[in-house]
C-alpha cells in the first residue's frame, strides 16, 4: 500500500523536477529507511524567505520516489538564489532520484487547512525529514489538481550510469510512469579486477569494461588453476555508465593515468598500484565529464 509523507521545501518542484533534496546525509538515510519505493511525498512551502511569498504554506508538488541516492552536484542544476546560505545546490547535495514527479497547480491549498491541526513536533521534523501522514489526513492531499513534470536527469557520466541502472531495475509496477531517456539496453559497468596473495597483499588489479563483469572475473580465473596457485582476480569495483561507449572512454582514460604501472604483457594490468585509489578515479573522472 502506498504511504504518504510531507517535508518542508523552498519552492515547486521545477519543469524538469529537481531530485528530492534533504537537510543532510543523515536525513536522507532516515528518508530510506522509512520510505518504501513508489512512496508519495508532498512538499510544502515553508513560511518564511526563500520561498516566495505566494507559495509559503503551500502544497507546491508531490513526489513518486524510488531508493537510488544521488548527489544534486551530478545534475547541473541551476541555482535558485544568488546568496550561499540559500543555494540548494550547495547545501543540499543529499537527494533521491523520483520515479515521477507532479507539480499542484490548485492555488487554494493551504496545507495546514487541507490536513487540520498537527503536533508541533511533526512540524519541526518535516523541516529536514519526511514525515508520514496517516490515511484519513493525507486524502485531501491526493485529491489536488496537479500536473505531471519530467525529473531532471544528471548531466556528468557518473549520474548518468547510477539513473540508467536504476531504470533497468526499476520495478515492472512503477515502469509505465518512470520518466527518463535511456533506452532498453544493458547497463555498461567500468570495473576493477584485484588479484590478492593469500596474506591479502594486492599483486596486481585489472580495470576494464562490460556489461558483465562477474563474467569477466570468471574468464579471467578460468586459466589460473586457483586450486594450484592459490590465486584469483576479484571484482572489487564496478562503475555504471549509460552506454559503452562512454565506459570505454572512462577505461582508456583510468589506463592512461596509470601509464607507467601497465604491465608490458597486458596493458590493461596494473601493477605497484591501489585499489581504492584506482576505483576513486574512476568516480572521479565521471563525476568531471558534464555531458548533455
Amino acid at each position: 500500500m502506498t504511504k504518504v509523507f510531507f517535508t518542508y521545501v523552498w519552492g515547486p518542484p521545477g519543469n524538469p523536477a529537481w531530485p528530492m533534496t534533504f537537510a543532510s546525509k543523515a536525513a536522507r538515510s532516515h528518508a530510506r529507511k522509512v520510505l518504501t519505493e513508489g512512496d508519495l511525498v508532498f512538499t510544502i512551502g515553508t513560511k518564511g524567505e526563500p520561498t516566495a511569498p505566494q507559495d509559503q504554506g503551500r502544497v507546491l508538488g508531490v513526489f513518486r520516489v524510488s531508493d537510488l541516492e544521488v548527489n544534486t552536484q551530478d545534475y547541473g542544476l541551476p541555482r535558485r538564489h544568488e546568496t550561499p546560505e540559500f543555494d540548494s545546490v550547495t547545501r543540499f547535495p543529499y537527494a533521491l532520484h523520483p520515479i515521477a514527479v507532479w507539480e499542484i497547480i490548485a492555488l487554494d491549498n493551504k496545507f495546514a487547512e487541507l490536513v487540520g491541526p498537527l503536533t508541533p513536533n511533526h512540524h519541526l521534523q518535516a523541516q529536514s525529514k519526511v514525515v508520514e501522514l496517516y490515511e484519513i489526513t493525507a486524502e485531501p492531499l491526493l485529491g489536488l489538481d496537479r500536473q505531471e513534470v519530467p525529473p531532471a536527469l544528471p548531466k556528468t557520466d557518473f549520474g548518468k550510469g547510477l539513473v540508467a541502472q536504476k531504470n533497468s531495475k526499476l520495478a515492472p509496477k512503477h515502469q509505465g510512469s518512470y520518466t527518463g531517456t535511456f533506452g532498453d539496453h544493458d547497463i555498461w559497468y567500468v570495473y576493477t579486477l584485484v588479484m590478492r596473495d593469500a596474506k591479502k597483499k594486492v599483486l596486481a588489479v585489472k580495470v576494464g569494461y562490460s556489461n558483465a563483469p562477474k563474467a569477466r572475473e570468471a574468464a579471467h580465473n578460468g586459466p589460473l588453476a586457483e586450486e594450484v596457485t592459490g590465486l584469483r582476480w576479484r571484482v572489487e569495483a564496478k562503475q555504471p555508465t549509460a552506454s559503452e561507449d562512454t565506459a570505454r572512454e572512462i577505461e582508456q582514460a583510468v589506463l592512461a593515468k596509470y601509464e607507467e604501472h601497465k604491465l608490458a604483457s597486458n596493458g590493461e594490468i596494473l601493477s605497484g598500484v591501489d585499489p581504492l585509489m584506482v576505483a576513486a578515479d574512476i568516480g572521479t573522472l565521471m563525476r568531471s565529464r558534464l555531458t548533455e
